[in-house]
């Protein structure tokens, strides 16, 4: 029974070699028949013995352990088995941290935690002495930085001290519950009275009782000398799976994901696959070498029979005349040709030298002539598409051209260094070309760089090129240079292939188990709007919701796994339905006026764009409207990413892997790219404004300062504090270095109500300067002083900032920091979610700080990234006095969203409230409400304008946001809340952002019951 079973086992694990070959390579008729019929054969008699060993298979599997899921475990614990094999893993089901020792080893292992976002430390910035988990009181001198714990917690007190370029020293107070250090520049912990010590060389872990800390250091582009220091804090977890890492002497391994159980770590190293075998020993004879030119280079199939034949009659074969080759290397050289393993080695190569030189065109939609490649005079096969690191070359998916081709082989041609495109003469052609054209014959030619994206180190490395046929030309020829790809794009090609450069030799690299955290898309799903309305049906959105730009959101492909469609198909079940805050009518109005003024900066009038401008390249628009009383998203506009067309799904899903922020999959209402064209500007002067009211509750001069003060005593109270602020001056500090101007420099002083000015005055007219030094002076790390305080200082546990930096703590009491996630509470708590999913928004951040002129930055809305959720999110708050959670999903399956009743701010509203009627009535959006047609809503209209510069060119992300009071508009019973923003604007929030704003509610109440007198 035994030897039955393993035979069976054995067939059944060629069956899975020859399927998985077969599935990953692309074979030609080159295959010997003798060999194919053998590979059939084998495959028939394994699917009968498949059959017939059922259900031995069946009841064997009874007896199997349940700990997760072994095959996944086992094989991802193989990458153990350098410094633990043989020993048995336990990650436990109760929460936890344990340290376990085997010989000279180390295994950290985590059961139900999770590492948090990493706070990264610039180690060139003079950041050492590095304190970590002290509450602010306790962080003195020398430190220059400190990454903050909250007062209470059992957090040792930990210390970085050293040279940033050798390996660091790790202090910690050594009665903090026996913590115990662990990494790969050694476990030994040494004990100084009460200080315990480390050494901090690649990778550590600090662990306690029921917390840790990993720390990670790594090369940095801005500090090469140094790197940078990630620290990160595990935190209880809700997936249930483990996080195992094992370190031993200057050893450090991956860190890995498993569920409860026990694991074996395999004994000895796993065997290699017999393609990985193969390749090694064709290498070791020198049947495979790596060229001059930097490409992998077969031995010929007909070598042996080349050697066999008299010296007269040999045609020559270049590089290979000196290659012995006996038995054992013509038996090899057999395989590489004519056997499934050596297929597979050669489709390997073949990846690896199409991606070591990239030579790709398209031409524009509609174009009829075929282009035809040679490498050194042989005419190559043309591959479809780009790789998928080859992406990263563009900033955004270029529009209106048809699909790539490329050279998919330059295994031809022996050393040649470029390729030969040629077309029959004909009409004028246009081409995006990724490589660099070297030599045109039969046209004139114009050509301009496009290399815009992450991996181009030179804008020529894509080029445009317009070609016209000279007159009586019969075909145009083009010489070009191809792109070294593994030099742009770094190691970002080979995280898909075996085939790697280590150390300049080829190596073959095991590919990593992928443990698979999410169900395959199975389910069948409906979505409907708020009102009924269908939005996606039988694996698509319907023609309405696509016209009103929620092809992202909903989903594009039924293998757009991060849509709304697609997370929900993952879930259990055959189908699934459900009903979305979403009302496709006004998500109509929305988008429109979003596509003609936002990105097009036209008129729009309910039915028509008028006066419409180009697209300025780079530019995005987005724009949110919901229900400040629950949260409901009602609309949520954006465009200026690209088209999502399900025509070029492939191309679409190979740009969202390689650079998912700038995706077209993603909806700028909820998401951004990381960058400074997402900087809220002034619009977040509202969160300022917070965080100052906050402060007041405990300073009575901030509270004098606030309400407002007599210019001449508000100068004062700078003097006194040593501030180079003064109220009538359009710049702080007021005599020259890094400052904060206000815009077009406008005096503060003229803005005074009966000689006084205070923070209703600074919020309508949006005074950067006085913001700026209410800010510095509300900080209470800077110490109330013009000098000194600590700026870096940073918190590693969420809180521990906010009693210091008032502003700070305000943002993330109103989301920023944290992913929104827009489901309601309706998915289960077991969800796998993945950094873009529609139902997640991309968290607000904002920067580090290291400077006081950041902390001035900040306050005006600078130097962070945001969404319209997040801006909208926070004008709800000021209307409701309590935070609102925001939610997408309001019924699942029949089970509906259960209210989430956010917290009260508990600071002073009247002034901000004052402040941003002001903005509409007579301050920066006065212009975009006037009319009668605004007279109605007018009154009930709340508002803050931002234009935030990004560059030297005079171009803007420009912002407005804010809320409408119930009853504003006919039949209206609730606050709405709202946030618009425009990229690449040379106009003002006020000019281009609210007039978005102003048309989409011009045109809500044109279309209400009362105005159609209904």
């Amino acid at each position: 029974m035994t030897a039955t079973l393993a035979s069976l086992m054995d067939s059944l694990a060629a069956s899975r070699t020859a399927r998985r070959r077969a599935r990953n390579l692309r074979i030609g008729s080159k295959t010997a028949v003798a060999p194919r019929v053998s590979i059939n054969l084998w495959t028939l008699l394994a699917i009968g013995a498949a059959a017939l060993g059922a259900l031995v298979l069946a009841l064997a599997a009874r007896s199997l352990p349940t700990a997760g899921e072994p095959e996944q475990g086992g094989a991802a614990l193989a990458t153990l088995q350098p410094l633990l094999g043989g020993v048995t893993v336990r990650v436990p089901r109760e929460p936890g941290i344990s340290v376990h020792q085997h010989g000279g080893a180390a295994l950290v292992v985590a059961s139900h935690m999770r590492l948090e976002t990493p706070l990264r430390v610039d180690l060139c910035a003079g950041t050492l002495p590095l304190r970590i988990g002290y509450p602010f009181a306790e962080v003195a001198a020398p430190a220059r930085t400190a990454l903050l714990a909250l007062p209470g917690s059992n957090m040792p007190r930990v210390e970085l001290r050293g040279d940033a370029r050798r390996p660091l020293r790790v202090l910690w107070n050594a009665g903090a519950g026996r913590a115990s250090w662990i990494g790969d520049a050694g476990n030994g912990v040494a004990v100084r009275g009460t200080r315990a010590e480390g050494l901090l060389g690649s990778s550590g872990w600090l662990v306690w009782q029921d917390g840790a800390l990993r720390f990670t250091r790594r090369a940095s582009s801005a500090c090469p000398q140094a790197g940078e220091l990630l620290v990160q804090r595990a935190v209880a977890g809700t997936d249930g799976t483990g996080l195992v890492q094992a370190f031993g002497q200057g050893t450090v391994l991956p860190p890995l994901a498993l569920a409860p159980g026990e694991y074996r770590v395999p004994a000895t190293p796993p065997r290699g696959l017999e393609d990985a075998l193969l390749f090694e020993q064709l290498q070791a004879r020198g049947l495979i070498l790596l060229g001059r030119n930097g490409l992998a280079e077969l031995a010929p199939r007909d070598l042996a029979a080349w050697q066999a034949t008299a010296p007269q009659d040999r045609a020559p074969l270049p590089g290979w005349e000196s290659v012995p080759l006996d038995d054992a290397g013509r038996r090899l050289l057999e395989r590489l040709y004519y056997r499934a393993d050596g297929a597979f080695v050669r489709e390997q190569l073949h990846v690896f030298n199409s991606e070591r030189r990239l030579l790709a065109w398209r031409v524009r939609s509609g174009s009829q002539g075929q282009w035809q490649a040679s490498v050194g005079g042989v005419p190559v096969t043309q591959d479809e598409g780009l790789p998928v690191a080859a992406m990263r070359l563009f900033a955004r998916l270029p529009e209106g051209w048809a699909p790539w081709r490329r050279v998919g082989a330059w295994d031809h041609g022996g050393q040649g260094a470029s390729a030969v495109l040629t077309l029959d003469a004909g009409e004028a052609a246009e081409l995006l070309l990724a490589g660099r054209l070297r030599r045109v014959e039969g046209a004139t030619v114009n050509v301009s760089g496009a290399c815009d994206g992450r991996a181009c180190r030179d804008r020529d490395a894509v080029q445009r090129v317009q070609l016209a046929p000279l007159p009586g030309a019969r075909r145009i020829v083009l010489e070009v240079e191809p792109l070294d790809l593994a030099q742009l794009a770094g190691s970002a090609d080979a995280a898909y292939r075996h085939l790697r450069l280590q150390d300049g030799r080829l190596a073959w690299h095991a590919l990593p188990v992928t443990q698979s955290l999410a169900r395959p898309a199975t389910a069948e799903v409906q979505l409907a709007g708020s009102r009924g309305e269908v939005l996606w049906t039988d694996g698509r959105a319907s023609a309405a919701a696509q016209a009103a730009g929620l092809g992202p959101l909903l989903g594009v492909h039924r293998d757009h796994a991060s849509s709304i469609a697609g997370m929900l198909a993952r879930l259990p079940g055959a189908s699934h339905t459900a009903r979305l805050s979403l009302d496709l009518r006004l998500q109509s109005i929305a988008q429109a006026a979003l596509d003609c003024i936002g990105l097009r900066q036209g008129q729009w009038d309910g039915k028509a764009c008028h006066g419409a401008q180009p697209v300025p390249a780079g530019r995005q628009a987005g724009l949110v409207l919901l229900d400040a009383g629950n949260g409901d998203i009602l609309a949520a506009a954006g465009g200026g990413v690209g088209t999502a067309d399900a025509a070029r799904w492939p191309e679409l899903r190979d740009f969202d892997r390689a650079d998912p922020a700038r995706s077209p999959l993603r909806l700028p209402a909820f998401q951004h790219d990381g960058g400074a064209a997402r900087a809220p500007g002034s619009t977040f002067k509202v969160v300022t404004a917070l965080g100052l009211e906050a402060a007041a509750r405990e300073d009575a001069r901030f509270e004098r300062l606030l309400q407002g003060l007599p210019l001449a005593e508000i100068d004062a109270m700078a003097d006194d504090a040593g501030y180079r602020f003064r109220i009538g001056a359009p710049a702080y500090p007021v005599d020259g270095g890094a400052r904060i101007t206000n815009f077009r420099e406008q005096l503060a002083e003229a803005r005074a109500v009966e000689g006084r000015f205070g923070l209703a005055q600074a919020m309508s007219y949006s005074v950067n300067t006085w913001f700026a030094w209410a800010a510095e002076l509300g900080d209470r790390s800077l110490g109330g002083r013009a000098q000194g305080g600590l700026t870096g200082v940073r918190e590693l546990e969420a809180g521990a900032i906010d009693p210091l930096r008032p502003v700070a703590g305000m943002a993330r009491r109103l989301g920023f920091g944290s992913p929104l996630r827009l489901d309601g509470g309706l998915l289960p708590q077991d969800f796998r979610w993945s950094a873009w999913d529609a139902l997640q928004a991309s968290p607000a951040m904002l920067d580090p700080i290291a400077t006081r002129h950041e902390v001035r930055q900040m306050a005006i809305g600078l130097r962070m990234q945001a969404t319209p959720l997040q801006m909208a999110l926070v004008a709800a708050a000021v209307g409701q006095g309590r935070t609102v959670t925001p939610r997408l999903l309001l019924e699942l399956d029949g089970r509906e969203a259960a209210p989430q009743p956010g917290r009260e701010l508990g600071v002073r509203l009247d002034r901000i409230r004052a402040g941003m009627k002001g903005v509409i009535d007579h301050g920066t959006a006065t212009s975009a409400f006037r009319g009668k047609d605004f007279e109605r809503l007018r009154p009930g209209l709340f508002g803050k304008t931002g234009t935030a510069p990004t560059g030297d060119d005079g171009m803007a992300t420009v912002w407005f946001m804010g809320w409408l009071e119930p009853g504003s508009l006919p039949g209206q019973t609730r606050r709405l809340a709202f946030a618009a923003f425009v990229s690449e604007s040379s106009l003002t929030g006020g000019a281009h952002a609210a007039p978005m704003v102003a048309a989409l509610l011009k045109h809500m109440q044109q279309q209400s019951p009362e105005q159609k007198g209904e």
